[in-house]
C-alpha cells in the first residue's frame, strides 16, 4: 500500500531536510523550512488548521513546492530529478492469475530501485507502463518508468544560499 502522506514528507525533505513542523497554541501546523534558503515565499512554508493532521500539511507543502515559480527552486528540482525506467517480464500464466496486479508490482519495482538512491517519486500519477514485444522464449514484457527526486546535497543547499546572498563585503 503507498502512503501518499509519506511520499509527501520524503519530497520535501528531500529538497529540505531541515523542515520541522512546528506545533503552535492556536491550532495551526506550519513547516518551518531551513534557514538557509532564504527567499521572500518559501515554497515549503505551509500551513494547516491543526485539525486536518500532518498528512494534509505535507501535502499542502508539497503541492507548494511543485507549483512554486521561483526560478531557483524549479532549477533545483531539475538538477535533482532521476527518471528511471524499467522493464519486467512476465510469463503467459502469471499475468491469467488474479492475484497478480501489474500496476502495483511496477511502483515497487520502481521503489525499490529509487530507494537505492533515497529518492521519493515527484509524482506518482506520473507513472506510465507500456507493453513491449514479448521476449524469444514468449514472456510477456512491460516497460515502465517514472520521475524521482534525490535528496539535495548539503553543499549543495549551503552553496545556493550564498549565492542567494550575495558576494561577501
Amino acid at each position: 500500500m503507498i502512503d501518499d502522506a509519506a511520499d509527501c514528507e520524503r519530497l520535501v525533505r528531500c529538497f529540505d531536510p531541515d523542515a520541522v513542523v512546528v506545533e503552535n497554541p492556536s491550532d495551526i501546523l506550519v513547516i518551518s523550512p531551513r534557514f538557509g534558503r532564504i527567499r521572500r515565499q518559501h515554497p515549503l512554508l505551509a500551513s494547516t488548521p491543526a485539525a486536518l493532521g500532518h498528512p494534509a500539511l505535507w501535502q499542502t507543502a508539497r503541492l507548494n513546492l511543485l507549483t512554486c515559480r521561483d526560478r531557483s527552486v524549479q532549477l533545483a528540482l531539475a538538477t535533482y530529478e532521476y527518471r528511471i525506467r524499467m522493464r519486467a517480464r512476465f510469463s503467459p500464466d502469471s499475468l491469467r492469475d488474479g492475484r497478480l496486479d501489474l500496476h502495483a508490482h511496477c511502483h515497487k519495482l520502481l521503489d525499490r530501485c529509487g530507494g537505492e538512491k533515497c529518492a521519493v517519486p515527484v509524482r506518482r500519477a506520473s507513472f506510465w507502463i507500456r507493453s513491449v514485444p514479448p521476449d524469444e522464449v514468449g514472456n510477456v514484457q512491460f516497460e515502465f518508468g517514472n520521475t524521482f527526486l534525490i535528496p539535495i546535497t548539503e553543499a549543495a543547499i549551503r552553496a545556493e544560499a550564498r549565492t542567494l546572498l550575495g558576494p561577501k563585503r
